[in-house]
């Protein structure tokens, strides 16, 4: 999801109310509340502001929070990236959101890996 997943984020708990609530309209496809399903879902870190990327940084892990740039639009970061690099976190985590969580989306991290060895 782009923008940081959008509104989406803010109303998993309304969802999962949902699911507990009115399992005849919320509960019909999927077994499980929809907040647990999270670890299948990507969003861009483009939101602007270091407390909502903290929040989808809890609410997604790292592991599913990917640089967003916004191109070719002019709303994006003036430098992609500078947001999470300003940002109090662990060099593991921000080498992750700058790249790491693009690669895994893209299905490359595991055939880079190899090829770094490769070379090494």
């Amino acid at each position: 999801f782009a923008h940081g997943g959008g509104a989406f984020p803010y109303t998993l708990g309304r969802m999962d109310r949902g699911f507990v609530s009115r399992p005849d309209l919320c509960a019909t496809h999927i077994s499980n509340p929809p907040s647990t399903y999270m670890s299948k879902v990507y969003v861009d870190s483009l939101v602007h502001d270091v407390k909502a990327l903290r929040y989808l940084i809890e609410v997604f892990g790292r592991e599913r929070v990917a640089l967003g740039s916004d191109y070719p639009f002019p709303l994006g970061e003036a430098c992609p990236g500078a947001l999470i690099e300003k940002m109090a976190l662990d060099r593991a985590t921000q080498d992750w959101l700058l790249g790491g969580a693009a690669l895994s989306f893209l299905g490359l991290n595991e055939s880079l890996r190899r090829m770094t060895q490769a070379v090494a």
